[in-house]
């Protein structure tokens, strides 16, 4: 699906970020933040600690990493609620089947995407900076990845929002480009394309996710 490739190619260093972002050794700096935010930033940082730990540098079959993905992609992540973002006010006219299909194409495109691109990690470092308040329940964590060989560090921002006792990660922003809205221009434009058929954009994700299993021989 053309459209979906572009979400990871829009700049090149998006692209590495992306790919590596839950997998990275974690640096945190700045002073400590009050009670709420300082929940946020250990959101950030425990969502890198244990993409490296238990994922990315286990030795384990890249089918087991998988499992291990998606249960911290849905622990941490808002995947309901990015889901529903990111398909606009089409939300409102799916019918139940269709949301709960999509729903569930959306995470596992999501969690094979991601998967395609642990071995895109080098050691970099991502730096957990400062947390900062995004209206009533919301927080913005900001960090950095500090890359070798003197290229320069690519800024990536944490969006959350309060859920319960804890935050869950709702967008990630690199260099500027949010992945949600990204998500969300590249569906609304296929739905459109095919006279507001939502299923079309299903069956688009279900071939995508099909093709990254073949690519990783699953």
């Amino acid at each position: 699906m053309r459209g979906l490739n572009r979400l990871f190619s829009r700049r090149s260093a998006a692209v590495a970020c992306a790919g590596a972002i839950l997998a990275l050794g974690v640096m945190v700096s700045g002073p400590a933040q009050a009670q709420g935010l300082d929940k946020a930033r250990q959101v950030v940082e425990t969502v890198a600690e244990v993409g490296i730990s238990e994922v990315v540098g286990a030795e384990l079959p890249q089918a087991e990493k998988i499992d291990r993905f998606r249960d911290l992609f849905t622990t941490y992540f808002d995947v309901p609620s990015i889901g529903r973002f990111v398909l606009g006010h089409n939300w409102r006219v799916a019918s139940p089947e269709q949301q709960e299909r999509f729903l569930k194409l959306f995470q596992e495109a999501n969690v094979f995407t991601w998967a395609r691109r642990f071995g895109d990690y080098d050691g970099q470092d991502l730096v957990i900076g400062q947390a900062t308040r995004d209206g009533e329940s919301g927080a913005f964590v900001d960090s950095r990845v500090e890359q070798a060989g003197g290229q320069q560090p690519i800024h990536v921002r944490w969006r959350l929002r309060e859920r319960g006792d804890t935050y869950k990660v709702v967008d990630l922003i690199v260099e500027g480009v949010s992945m949600a809205i990204t998500y969300r221009q590249e569906y609304n434009s296929v739905i459109q394309q095919a006279g507001g058929d939502i299923s079309v954009l299903n069956d688009r994700l279900a071939s995508q996710l099909e093709r990254l299993k073949a690519e990783q021989g699953l």
